[in-house]
């Protein structure tokens, strides 16, 4: 076997495990509005247990109806919620793998939107990212919290899990008690460690005794809250020893709450490296006898089989990467590494969407949250037509191909992958090559026809008859010719820039500011230009996730990068860039103002194929997981 460790039997408390994978507790807004389990929820758990995981811990689901934080997360805070969540115990005792739920209550981390009543929490202080002020909760009202954490592990008992796991990281209600950057009481639940930790003793035994002392309890810690005046990792490990005394059987050791979330750690996205935080599981598995659960973007089997092998940790959660592939566990016990569909950590399917109070979706894998549909066999064989070789006319062809149809992909320049390169391309950026490199092998394996270098025009299919054509011939940048000198010859696009068909020359202006045009502008000034970027909303990067726009703000100040907000660009000349009442010198001028759909081939295919869909940036300009994912769509029968 290739990754020993990795699958070799585990132990947490009572609790025997297959292996050390753990799918860490991830909130999808699968559940109904109530928070009862749903039929996909069920088919979407019994997928990635049939993968291979040894151990899943079910989304953070709250213990009380004024504890949750998004609008279709699951509950766990009604008798009535038990025959679904037994359901989902069902499906993954099926695939001989644990499973067992995360309880928690977000106490000031959420809204009274989302709640509909208002926020309690240890103290009268609003979390700086809702920045909503919570009640600070009576001794009273602390102990019916804890109550409704003992009713919430009853029932998952009674559901037929195997452990649970009390949230006591990122912020959350318990965390808010461990921390002195959300607890200022003066009561006996505040000041000093020992009153700090009462609020955990008080649940932990409510919660032990509601399960009995043979059934697993685990606990989740931020090993850093990465905040002024918040735990840090020496406070962590006192409290990790402090609950082993307890009887806590295992630890999982994540980092920050939402005032650091900006900072990449919690949820790292593309720009940070891998296992960026397992040193803090390290520490605290140097401290404690209990085993411990490193999570953090750990991606590849390499970096899991090492972490238990040297003793940072006993068990290996990766949550993003069961998303995007859930049958990772599998692959990698079998040798097929070659085959695994990897997380870029693009975030855009998933954190980004549930901060957005949607559900998840996986960038890289359309099936994720969609099982049934995707497992539906196609009714009859079709011949399908894909114009457009980018994400969204791989992601259809290769959907069509792996569902058996025939697929002709028609692709007018030498290469596939469309945007993907230019992406790419931008520093710390580099797993859309990585994506658009699985994506062509993944073609290469199909048995799909590519016609690279081949427009496809009305004349080149009039004989031809498809029963789907599938258009997804992407966009064009925008060069408003508002803007008087736009045409010029120093005037060109982010997209020819990034893709090498332009260069820029001494000192150049990016206009728009969006985070397309500030990853250009990185790029730019990465390569030893003089960068301005000119933009007209009053911040830079604002349609990136928050984490990803605040790291790349912070390259481009270390860059020397200059930005222009709430400022309009009025002329282009051979030699400046004319905005408001500055005059700015350019050689280059780069523009970024966005992109509109290019899909004049729709009209002409009538006749030519029973049914037409358009996809992507076709349709309308967005990310590349609304590209994947639609044109994945668009192959699946209904």
């Amino acid at each position: 076997m290739n990754y020993p460790h990795l699958f070799s039997p585990g132990r947490i408390g009572t609790l025997e495990l297959k292996n050390r994978l753990v799918m860490p507790p991830m909130v999808r807004n699968y559940a109904d509005a109530n928070g009862m389990v749903t039929e996909r929820y069920v088919r979407h758990i019994d997928r990635i247990a049939q993968g291979g995981v040894g151990m899943m811990i079910l989304e953070a689901s709250f213990i009380r109806p004024d504890g949750r934080g998004f609008t279709h997360e699951l509950g766990i805070h009604t008798d009535e919620t038990v025959p679904g969540l037994k359901k989902l115990a069902q499906a993954a005792h099926a695939h001989d793998a644990k499973i067992g739920v995360q309880l928690y209550h977000a106490g000031r981390q959420t809204s009274s939107h989302t709640t509909g009543v208002p926020l309690i929490a240890p103290s009268e202080i609003a979390d700086p990212t809702e920045k909503e002020v919570p009640h600070a909760m009576s001794v009273e009202e602390i102990r019916t919290v804890v109550e409704a954490f003992a009713d919430a592990a009853r029932r998952a008992k009674e559901a037929r899990m195997d452990f649970v796991e009390i949230h006591g990281a990122h912020g959350y209600l318990v965390t808010q008690f461990f921390s002195p950057f959300s607890n200022q009481r003066t009561d006996d639940y505040g000041g000093s460690f020992e009153n700090r930790m009462r609020f955990a003793n008080e649940t932990y035994a409510a919660v032990r005794e509601a399960v009995g002392k043979d059934f697993c309890v685990t606990m989740r810690l931020s090993g850093d809250e990465m905040v002024e005046g918040g735990l840090r990792i020496e406070d962590t490990v006192a409290i990790a020893q402090h609950l082993e005394k307890l009887g806590v059987d295992g630890l999982h050791i994540s980092v920050g709450n939402y005032a650091s979330y900006a900072q990449g750690y919690m949820i790292a996205p593309m720009a940070m490296p891998d296992g960026v935080i397992l040193h803090l599981a390290e520490q605290v598995k140097h401290a404690v006898g209990i085993p411990v659960i490193a999570v953090g973007k750990l991606r590849t089997p390499e970096e899991g089989e090492q972490a238990i092998s040297d003793g940072s940790a006993d068990f290996i959660a990766i949550g993003r990467t069961l998303l995007a592939d859930p049958e990772w566990p599998n692959k990698v016990r079998d040798g097929r590494t070659d085959e695994i569909n990897y997380c870029v950590a693009c975030n855009q399917g998933c954190i980004s969407r549930l901060f957005a109070q949607q559900d998840v979706w996986c960038t890289v894998n359309p099936a994720c949250g969609r099982e049934a549909a995707f497992a539906e066999p196609a009714k009859t064989q079709q011949r399908v037509l894909v114009i457009g070789g980018g994400p969204a006319g791989l992601s259809a062809a290769i959907t069509a191909a792996e569902r058996g149809h025939r697929v002709e992909l028609y692709e007018s320049s030498d290469r596939l992958g469309g945007q993907l390169a230019a992406a790419g391309a931008a520093p710390h950026r580099g797993e859309w090559v990585h994506l658009r490199d699985s994506l062509e092998r993944r073609v290469q394996k199909l048995n799909i026809t590519v016609h690279l270098n081949t427009p496809c025009t009305p004349e080149r299919l009039q004989n031809e008859r498809f029963d789907l054509a599938v258009v997804a011939t992407g966009s064009v940048p925008l060069r408003p010719a508002s803007i008087p000198g736009i045409s010029g010859a120093n005037v060109t696009v982010a997209r020819d820039v990034l893709e090498g068909r332009a260069e820029a020359k001494g000192s150049v202006v990016v206009i728009g500011g969006g985070c397309a045009g500030a990853q250009t502008a990185e790029y730019l000034a990465d390569k030893g230009h003089a960068v301005t970027i000119v933009e007209m909303k009053d911040a830079i990067a604002t349609d990136a996730p928050s984490d990803d726009g605040a790291l790349l703000l912070g390259r481009l100040n270390t860059l020397g990068v200059q930005m222009l907000t709430q400022t309009a660009v009025t002329q282009i000349e051979p030699d400046a860039v004319v905005a408001g009442k500055k005059r700015i010198p350019a050689d280059t001028v780069v523009v970024c103002l966005g992109s509109h759909p290019q899909n004049d081939l729709e009209k002409t295919l009538h006749g030519i194929a029973k049914k037409i869909a358009v996809v992507g940036d076709a349709k309308q300009a967005r990310r590349v997981t609304d590209a994947i994912i639609e044109g994945a769509l668009a192959v699946i029968e209904p």
